[in-house]
């Protein structure tokens, strides 16, 4: 009898055992299609804004003019453009193909993810939790539909973290580990010049806690700056004088620790994110809830995993130890160099290199709160922030940028531009409108002649837009008075139509009488294309 009820007893805790095990893997697949349904839903609600528009220029060039072309603009290594070029050789470019290489990086970033919180021998709740705030997290989902090398630049970041935590806790790191693991810095270095950041902070991380695997790194490390010189040498060669860094990033601002704060407040925003910088950039509520909510449990067991001095020779604590290297310190480098360089080079999107070792961090923190309750607590307050911030983000419509009016416009004054001319001569007044007009034109029969009219008096650029450079498709002028031809059009964005200020104004003054008016209106903004006749 005892035999029997013990057999019963064994039975029952299996039975229980595989059916939590079930449900794990059905949670695991329930949060993976959630990751893929949010970063496909929409996909292609918008068009591509300028620095879209860049990366498919470059993909359009012959290989080895391409990388002449993204070694002009500098801050960008070509990994990205090479990658976006084959994939248009598959599929074309239909905005919906486009807009799916990105999404797809962010997708494939998931089997690096899982594997990395294996490595740290993370329990399937805390997996599951970690994979939750990353599926769900808007910073995540708006550029993983952006046509840019960020959810390149995260995916290889990802691989790489997974791989520098096998070599940390292996005793000894194969060979065969650290060849890997060189190979995806190779790559993550040549996707983005934050994936230095990463590669640095493993060599500090070997240095400070496994010294004995840091010599080899190093190695390999000395290797990739080496395999990293032909890149800097074709920047260096195809510098353009006048055109150096403040052309590029000489409109950034230099960050105060407000900007930190809505930084983390990014990594906790569900689902929403901002698309243009004329939507409110920091959400003191989301902040104050974040720091609150998830802010807490992670202060609880950072304090406790620094004080466990007993266990300083455990490498799986060493490695959660590293993480938080990984969380802070990429903030705090670009942070200081962006007040100790003569340019601020502070931006959110490369910082994405911080995503998983947060939300790994957060959901451990959350999964060994000292109470039971706490824990409960905490599910039910995110899990009722994330539907109902799903639910809105879902239901709400798509918003209309001011920067898709150019393709409708163009496709328009095409179709009425007198037939017996030869080519539409267009006149813009900013670089991030002409950019947009001449990349519309390219589907039109007619050619479009777009000239970039600067210094006239009364308008002002963007100065975060300009013209590529080793690019002469778009004549510059300087000055109204450069405006010739006996019937243009000028194109140009304003809060409403008024014909007492430039350009129009202006073009009045010199002869030229409106005769055909079209407009778009989108972000309190309206974009026009006015044909105009001198008389």
């Amino acid at each position: 009898m005892p035999s029997s009820r013990t057999e019963q007893s064994l039975l029952k805790n299996a039975n229980e055992a595989a059916g939590r095990k079930s449900f794990s893997t059905l949670s695991t697949a329930g949060v993976v299609v959630l990751f893929i349904a949010v970063r496909l839903w929409r996909l292609s609600a918008s068009c591509l804004w300028f620095d879209e528009i860049f990366s498919v220029h470059a993909a359009n060039h012959r290989w080895a003019e391409l990388l002449r072309f993204a070694a002009a603009d500098i801050i960008h290594p070509p990994l990205f453009y090479l990658l976006l070029k084959i994939w248009i050789s598959l599929g074309g470019e239909s905005l919906l193909w486009l807009r799916l290489l990105p999404a797809l990086f962010s997708i494939a970033a998931i089997v690096p993810f899982l594997l990395l919180c294996r490595e740290l021998k993370l329990n399937r709740n805390e997996r599951n939790l970690a994979l939750l705030l990353l599926a769900v997290n808007g910073y995540l989902i708006k550029y993983a539909q952006e046509l840019r090398m960020y959810s390149l630049l995260m995916l290889l970041s990802f691989c790489s973290l997974w791989l520098f935590v096998k070599v940390f806790k292996a005793e000894p790191a194969s060979r065969k580990q650290l060849v890997w693991l060189f190979l995806v810095n190779f790559l993550l270095v040549y996707s983005h010049y934050a994936g230095w950041i990463v590669v640095v902070l493993e060599g500090l991380a070997l240095v400070v806690w496994q010294w004995r695997k840091a010599k080899p790194f190093l190695i390999a490390f000395a290797i990739s700056l080496l395999a990293y010189a032909p890149w800097l040498f074709l920047v260096k060669e195809n510098l353009e004088a006048g055109k150096g860094l403040a052309q590029n990033i000489g409109w950034v601002k230099r960050p105060t620790l407000w900007d930190i704060t809505q930084f983390y407040a990014l990594l906790n925003k569900p689902f929403w994110f901002i698309q243009s910088t004329a939507a409110r950039p920091f959400d003191l509520q989301t902040a104050f809830f974040a720091l609150l909510i998830l802010g807490g449990p992670l202060l609880l067991f950072s304090m406790r995993l620094w004080r466990a001095a007993e266990r300083m020779n455990d490498a799986n604590m060493q490695s959660f130890r590293a993480l938080f290297l990984f969380v802070l310190a990429p903030v705090a480098i670009v942070f200081g160099l962006s007040w100790l360089l003569p340019l601020s080079v502070w931006g959110t999107r490369h910082l994405i290199i911080v995503s998983a070792p947060y939300a790994i961090l957060v959901a451990v923190a959350i999964s060994r709160l000292p109470r039971d309750w706490l824990k409960v607590a905490v599910g039910l307050i995110l899990g009722s922030w994330f539907l109902l911030a799903g639910i809105a983000w879902a239901l709400a419509r798509p918003p209309v940028f001011i920067w898709c009016a150019w393709q409708p416009l163009a496709e328009q004054i095409g179709a009425t531009a007198a037939q017996p001319a030869p080519e539409v001569r267009v006149y813009a007044f900013e670089d991030l409108v002409a950019y947009h007009l001449w990349f519309a034109s390219r589907s039109q029969g007619k050619q479009f002649k777009v000239t970039v009219v600067e210094g006239v008096e009364g308008i002002q650029e963007d100065p975060a837009y300009f013209l590529p450079r080793r690019f002469n498709e778009i004549v510059v002028v300087n000055g109204a008075a450069q405006i010739t031809g006996g019937e243009i059009w000028i194109a140009y964005r304003a809060p409403g139509w008024d014909e007492t200020l430039p350009p129009l104004n202006t073009l009045e003054s010199m002869g030229y009488t409106v005769r055909n008016l079209y407009s778009i209106q989108a972000q309190g903004q309206q974009a026009f294309m006015v044909r105009m006749e001198r008389q």
